[in-house]
């Protein structure tokens, strides 16, 4: 039997970054995120961890893999093997909104690396006529270091401001 606990709820309004901290916990190894953003202009958001010294991990160790998927155009493979975070985990535009589900996974075991998986969705004003179309992502990704992880990063990569709704569950498996 599984279910999720909520442990965080975070609300940052017209900003351009997020860190969500002393979330990740021995208490559970899976963890599930829940993202809402939005903004008046076209954005992308990113993702890094915070590590248990509270520090922002920004070194080259995240390779990542996904297919962004848009309704009005053909899909695109984006993945990297050495970048500063995982990339486009969440985007919107002109105030659509966009929401992404992501699961970490062992983020505090300082044994393993950790690992994510997510999924998105946005709605695209297309030549801004106000002609909507829609899209979506699939990927993966891992921070390839052995510390322990405590908490998430979200950062704007077109540094404009937007407002961000996060929830963090914690997965418990019970056998």
């Amino acid at each position: 039997m599984s279910n999720l606990r909520l442990l965080n709820e975070t609300v940052g309004t017209s900003i351009t970054t997020l860190s969500v901290t002393d979330v990740f916990t021995n208490d559970f190894d899976i963890y599930k995120l829940i993202i809402n953003c939005e903004t008046t202009l076209e954005q992308e958001t990113d993702l890094r961890f915070i590590n248990s010294s509270g520090s922002i991990v920004t070194a080259s160790d995240y390779d990542y893999a996904q297919l962004y998927m848009r309704a009005y155009s053909a899909f695109t493979e984006i993945s990297s093997t050495s970048d500063t975070d995982i990339r486009l985990v969440v985007g919107d535009e002109d105030d659509f909104g966009g929401n992404a589900v992501i699961y970490v996974f062992n983020p505090i075991n300082s044994s393993s690396y950790t690992f994510v998986l997510h999924q998105g969705s946005l709605a695209i004003d297309l030549n801004n006529n106000n002609t909507v179309s829609y899209a979506s992502n699939k990927g993966i990704g891992v921070l390839h270091q052995t510390s322990s992880i405590t908490g998430f990063h979200l950062k704007n990569n077109n540094s404009r401001t937007t407002t961000y709704t996060t929830k963090t569950y914690g997965l418990r498996v019970d056998t």
